[in-house]
Parts: C-alpha cells; sequence; structure tokens
C-alpha cells in the first residue's frame, strides 16, 4: 500500500470515522470518547501522514495541556495545523462560593491565570512560525473557544449539574450559576509583552461560561496578529463588506445609555471612532456592497464633521450602501422620542424605581465575606434595572429632529458622492406597537422594489420613506434631489 499515492491513501482515509456517533444523545449526557483514527497511523509512514493530516486539521486543548501539547506538535506536524480551539481554565472554587459573587481577590486570580494562559499560548503559536523544514505552511484560525472554571455552570459535569438543578428547585441548595461572575471581567494584567504572530489569520473569542473579557484586552490580542495581516490585506482587493455590532437597545427607554466614545482630551473632542473607520473603509476604490447590520452609529458613517470641500469623501464604485442602526447613538442618546399623538399607558407613564410588584427581598446585590457560608443575596430586578432593561417601557417612535437631522443629512450628502449608487438604505431596529419602525430606501432607475409597486415605478429613482406621518425636513430632501437629479419622493403609511 505505501506504493499508493499519498493524495490516494488520504483520500481513503477521510472515510474514516473520527469517533462513535453520539448525535441521538443529549449535549450534556455525551461523553469524551476515544479517537478511531490513531491505530491507522501505525500502519505505515504514509497512513501516518494522512490520519495526521486529519488528527491535527483542528487542535482544541486547554490551557492546562498546553505543555503537553508542546511535546506533540514538532517537526512536520506544524504545518498540518489550520484551526486552534483553545479553552482557558481558570481557578477552581469549593462548591459552597457557587452561592457567592465573586471577590476581588477571586477576580484577581482569574487575572493572573488568564494572563498566563494566553502569554504561554502565544508563545507556542510563535514557535509553530519556525524556520527551515519546520516552519508552519499555512494560517492558523485561533479560536479562544472558552473561558472558564471548573465549577461554573456548564462545566462542573453532567450528573453534578442535574443534582445541583434538583437541590435547588427543592429549596436544599442556593446557587447563583452565571450570576457569581456577572459583574468580573477578566483582563489582561500589566500589558504582557505578546510577540506578533504572522501565522494567525483569524481571531475569535467567546465563553460559553458567559464569562467577560475585557474589550482593550481582546483588541491587544487582535492587535498582535492585525499587526502583520492588515497591511497584507490591502483595501483596494475588497469588493464586499459586511460588518455586524451586536448591541441590544435598553427595555427601559427611559434609561440613559452611557456614551461609548472616548472621553475628550485636549487635543481632541470627543469622537466616534468606529463610524469614522467604516466611513473611510466604504471609500475603498473596488468596494461595491457595504452591509451594517445591525450596529451603533452617528453621521461621522456618512460625512465626518470635520470634512471640508477641499477633500470631499468620494465613493467611486460603490453601488449598494445598506446601514441598519441601533435607537441609540454613540454619545448615548436615543434617536427616537415618545410620539405625542400616541395614548399614554399607565406602564408606560412610570419614570421611577418604585415597583409594587417587587419583592422586598429582592434589594441590591452585595457579597458577604469570602468564608461565609452563607449565601450572598441576588436581586434580578435591581441588576436588570442597572443596565436599563427593567421594567419594561417601549414608547419611543418618533425620530427626534435633534439628532436624525444630521444623520439624514450626512447620508444625502454622501449618496451625492456616491456616482454608481444603485440601492442604499437605512432602517432602524425601532419597532411600533403596529410592527412598523423607521426605514429609508433609494432605488436608482431600474431597481425592483417590493414595496413599490405601481406601474412604470422602476423607470426613475426614487427614495421611499416608511416612518408613518412624521416627514424629514426640506433640507434633507433637497440634499437628495441635487445629488441624484430626477429622483421621485415617495411616503408609504401603511394603515
Amino acid at each position: 500500500m505505501d506504493r499508493l499515492p499519498q493524495e490516494l491513501i488520504n483520500h481513503v482515509a477521510s472515510f474514516i470515522e473520527r469517533e462513535e456517533d453520539q448525535s441521538h444523545i443529549g449535549l450534556l449526557q455525551r461523553k469524551k470518547l476515544p479517537s478511531k483514527l490513531p491505530p491507522y497511523a501505525t500502519l505505515s509512514r504514509t497512513w501516518q501522514l494522512a490520519i495526521e493530516s486529519r488528527t491535527f486539521w483542528t487542535l482544541r486543548f486547554k490551557s492546562t495541556e498546553l505543555p503537553y501539547v508542546t511535546q506533540v506538535v514538532t517537526g512536520h506536524r506544524r504545518g498540518l495545523i489550520a484551526n486552534i480551539q483553545h479553552e482557558v481554565v481558570l481557578p477552581d472554587y469549593p462548591d459552597h462560593h457557587c452561592a457567592k459573587f465573586e471577590t476581588e481577590k477571586d477576580q484577581e486570580r482569574n487575572n493572573q491565570a488568564f494572563t498566563y494562559a494566553i502569554h504561554v499560548l502565544f508563545q507556542f503559536l510563535k514557535t509553530l512560525e519556525g524556520n527551515g523544514k519546520d516552519k508552519a505552511t499555512r494560517s492558523i484560525a485561533l479560536d479562544l473557544y472558552d473561558v472558564y472554571s471548573p465549577m461554573d455552570r456548564f462545566h462542573r459535569g453532567g450528573e453534578k449539574l442535574q443534582e445541583d438543578k434538583m437541590q435547588v428547585e427543592l429549596g436544599k441548595r442556593y446557587d447563583l450559576w452565571e450570576h457569581r461572575y456577572e459583574h468580573s471581567v477578566l483582563r489582561l494584567l500589566d500589558d504582557p509583552e505578546l510577540p506578533v504572530l504572522s501565522i494567525v489569520s483569524g481571531f475569535r473569542l467567546s465563553s460559553l461560561a458567559y464569562r467577560h473579557v475585557e474589550p482593550r484586552s481582546t483588541i491587544l490580542m487582535a492587535a498582535k496578529y492585525l499587526a502583520t495581516a492588515l497591511p497584507t490585506i490591502p483595501t483596494s482587493s475588497i469588493r464586499d463588506f459586511t460588518f455586524g455590532f451586536y448591541h441590544e437597545d435598553p427595555s427601559n427607554q427611559y434609561f440613559s445609555p452611557p456614551s461609548a466614545l472616548l472621553p475628550p482630551t485636549e487635543a481632541a473632542l470627543p469622537t466616534d471612532h468606529l463610524s469614522r473607520a467604516l466611513h473611510t473603509l466604504s471609500q475603498s476604490t473596488n468596494l461595491t456592497s457595504l452591509t451594517l447590520n445591525p450596529i451603533v452609529i452617528s453621521s461621522s458613517l456618512y460625512w465626518p464633521s470635520d470634512t471640508t470641500g477641499a477633500d470631499l469623501p468620494h465613493w467611486p464604485n460603490l453601488r449598494h450602501h445598506h446601514v441598519e442602526f441601533n435607537m441609540t447613538s454613540p454619545t448615548g442618546e436615543w434617536y427616537f422620542i415618545r410620539n405625542p399623538d400616541r395614548p399614554i399607558d399607565e406602564d408606560e407613564a412610570a419614570n421611577d424605581s418604585d415597583d409594587p410588584e417587587e419583592s422586598a427581598s429582592d434589594t441590591d446585590s452585595e457579597p458577604l465575606s469570602e468564608d461565609s457560608f452563607r449565601p450572598d443575596s441576588y436581586a434580578p430586578k435591581s441588576e436588570a434595572r442597572a443596565i436599563g432593561n427593567y421594567p419594561i417601557r417601549s414608547f419611543r417612535t418618533l425620530p427626534d429632529d435633534a439628532l436624525m437631522d444630521p444623520l439624514l443629512l450626512a447620508m444625502a450628502r454622501a449618496a451625492k458622492q456616491m456616482p454608481r449608487l444603485r440601492t442604499m438604505s437605512l432602517t432602524s431596529t425601532m419597532r411600533g406597537p403596529d410592527g412598523m419602525g423607521f426605514e429609508l430606501y433609494f432605488y436608482g432607475e431600474g431597481e425592483y422594489s417590493c414595496i413599490d409597486i405601481e406601474a412604470g415605478g422602476m423607470e426613475t429613482a426614487r427614495l421611499i420613506w416608511v416612518a408613518g406621518k412624521w416627514r424629514p425636513k426640506e433640507e434633507i430632501l433637497s440634499k437628495w434631489r441635487e445629488g441624484k437629479e430626477g429622483v421621485k419622493v415617495k411616503f408609504w403609511e401603511f394603515e
């Protein structure tokens, strides 16, 4: 069999099942089964290469297993790796701490473990770059698949989790579950000297245990491969760009979200860096389609406030520009206000912290002593209130001209600088009691629209507003007519 081509043996080996099928078993009941592949690797040198090309294609290991992985991944095996799924294991904690919030000491221990695990992982990735024949031959997608402590809810083992749930239901156990660390944020300590990685082509971070990682630390990690990855991907090669930055609008629309802008300095005013960065990218020479869905934006996405006539933005080849924006702006202000023509429900009129239905025991969550066996109290309503998700107050359906006008005017100005534009839209996550929201669509001549079905409607460019009885300022419409000569403006009101 050694005389067969390696490619043929690789193909035959691809039909071997990796492990016993467990698709008929629930996720929590599944067990870690031994792989069926290793015995085949002992048949011959060619079969070893065929099997290892599968077993080393994706490596998934815990931070506690990295010393062993380092010993195994040597020589030609470095060139077989395409994906690394890494689990960062944090320090364990005793069972009775499941009913207690993490203390500052707990958080410090976790940060130290997290920092060490990331530092060692990056050092391992750096060794994979190697040199000569031991050098990795392909880029690697790095997935920080999970960050957890062994006693976290979904990591304490299926049997124990089921038993703990039953004891909680019987009132014999108190468990905070993931609320134990919902206010804890993992971070890299003292900006460790992480090496720059040229081998990493993708980066993702998540946590099945719902642990939070400081954005700054995430950016620091990503920057260690972006520093070399981005320069090798010129924006001139981008033709279709889709980007989502999920943010959930507060359920209590009386709530004022904090500003997402960096604090002002002596040299500069607060700036919406994300919108400005996307504004720059959207002008890439060969970009034809841009989709942002959903995202918190400002007018800087279309037309930064410091734009001057000497250097106007220009989108030379952009044909499709579509944006879904959140109800709140980067400054924390709302794009919508209450419609004065809409009746005020009794519950919507309340804008205070008094709630007759709120349990007297639902007070502020407060940690007790670390050594105490007494459970900490958790107040779900108070926690939800602190982030704007309680009580539910939904009443903002009318565009606030003070914030909406600059956004719409910037959009109209940008459209004028898009000579090849065929379709453009700006829609909001806002939905009124009738299910309708705020929607603005532009269709170039000949472009089909499912909401514009009148005879001959496709023969000219159309600007379609779906915003109830609200109407934009004439300045905004004039800017559209100036930029798209002959555009027909339509307002749709659905009964």
